[in-house]
C-alpha cells in the first residue's frame, strides 16, 4: 500500500532533443541552459523543494553526462538527488519509468525542465498546496494548469471544481484555456498502469500525458486546479530571453568572471561565464557561457560561445 506520510518523489525530466533551442542546446543538455546564469535544472531542483518535496530523480539522456555532477553541485540544502539514465529518447513516459525502484509505492511529482514558475509559493493553488490536494484527492493524476491565450498549440484541460471531466491535446476546438504546464502528478497505481500498459504515440514513443489520457478515457479518477503565478516558458530561444527578461532584476547581469570592457548592455543583457565582450552594445541579448565579443552591436539575439547569433 502507498504510504500517504511520505513525502512525494519529485522526478525532472531533462532529455529531449531541446531541437528548439539551437543552437544554444549544440552541445549543452536542456538542464544546463541558462537562465540568469544560472542552468535550469537549479530552478527545477528549487521549485520542487519550495512545494516540499526533499527528494528527486533527475532522469537524463543517455549519452549526458553532465547534467547529473551539475545537479548535484546545484542542489539545494535539504535535497537528496539521484541521477537516472533514459538510454533512448522513448517519450516522457519513457523517462518517468527510467526512474525505476524508485517510484515503487510513492506518489511522484514529475516536472519538465524547461517548466519555470513564478509567485505563488505558498498561497491557494501554489504548487505545494496542489501536492497537498492531490494526496488528500484520491485520484490517480494531477494536473498543474494555466491560462494559456494559444489553446489550440497545448494540452487542454476542462475541470469541474478540481475534477477533470475532459483532456485533450492540441484541440482543434478547444473547450477551455487551462493549458498542462509540464507539472504531473500521479499516484503509485497510474505508476503501474504506466508500466503494464503504456500508450504508444505514433512514433511509438511513450508519452505520460498520452497515456494518461486513455487512463482518463478508462475512468481513473483525475484532478487539477490552476496555479496562478506566472508560468514561464523555456522551450524556445524566444520563450527563454522572455523569461531572462521577465526575472531580470537589473538591466544587465555579468557573470563573476566576466570580462567587459568599454560596452553598453541592457536591458535584458545577461552575459555568461568566462565571456569576454570589447566594445559591444547589447540590448534583450543572451550571451553565452565562453563567448568573445569584439565591436558587436546586437538586439534581441542569443549569441552562443562560438559567435553564432540568432535573432528571435
Amino acid at each position: 500500500m502507498p504510504d500517504l506520510d511520505t513525502p512525494p518523489l519529485g522526478v525532472i525530466l531533462t532529455g529531449g532533443r531541446a531541437t528548439r533551442l539551437r543552437p544554444l542546446s549544440d552541445g549543452m543538455p536542456k538542464s544546463l541552459i541558462p537562465l540568469l546564469n544560472r542552468p535550469l535544472i537549479a530552478y527545477s531542483m528549487q521549485m520542487l523543494l519550495r512545494a516540499g518535496i526533499t527528494e528527486v530523480v533527475v532522469v537524463v539522456g543517455g549519452q549526458d553526462d553532465r547534467t547529473g555532477p551539475a545537479t548535484r553541485e546545484a542542489a539545494p540544502a535539504g535535497m537528496t538527488v539521484h541521477v537516472a539514465v533514459q538510454a533512448e529518447p522513448r517519450g516522457s513516459g519513457d523517462a518517468l519509468l527510467s526512474a525505476g525502484s524508485h517510484l515503487d509505492g510513492r506518489y511522484v511529482v514529475v516536472a519538465a525542465v524547461d517548466t519555470v514558475l513564478r509567485g505563488n509559493e505558498e498561497g491557494p493553488g501554489s504548487l505545494g498546496d496542489q501536492v497537498r490536494s492531490f494526496l488528500a484527492s484520491g485520484m490517480d493524476a494531477w494536473y498543474v494548469l494555466h491560462e494559456t491565450d494559444r489553446p489550440r498549440e497545448m494540452g487542454i484541460v476542462v475541470l469541474d471544481g478540481e475534477r477533470v471531466v475532459h483532456l485533450e491535446e492540441k484541440p482543434a476546438e478547444p473547450r477551455s484555456s487551462l493549458a498542462l504546464v509540464g507539472i504531473w502528478m500521479v499516484s503509485p497505481r497510474a505508476v503501474e498502469r504506466l508500466r503494464a500498459n503504456p500508450a504508444l504515440s505514433p512514433r511509438g514513443e511513450i508519452e505520460l500525458s498520452g497515456t494518461l489520457s486513455v487512463m482518463h478515457e478508462e475512468g481513473y479518477p483525475m484532478g487539477g486546479a490552476e496555479f496562478r503565478g506566472d508560468w514561464l516558458d523555456t522551450g524556445t530561444l524566444s520563450s527563454l530571453l522572455a523569461t531572462q527578461r521577465a526575472l531580470l532584476e537589473v538591466p544587465a547581469l555579468l557573470a563573476a568572471d566576466a570580462s567587459v570592457e568599454d560596452c553598453t548592455l541592457g536591458p535584458n543583457v545577461v552575459v555568461g561565464a568566462g565571456a569576454r565582450l570589447r566594445g559591444c552594445t547589447l540590448r534583450e541579448v543572451l550571451v553565452a557561457p565562453g563567448t568573445q565579443l569584439d565591436g558587436v552591436v546586437a538586439s534581441h539575439e542569443v549569441i552562443t560561445a562560438d559567435g553564432t547569433r540568432t535573432r528571435v
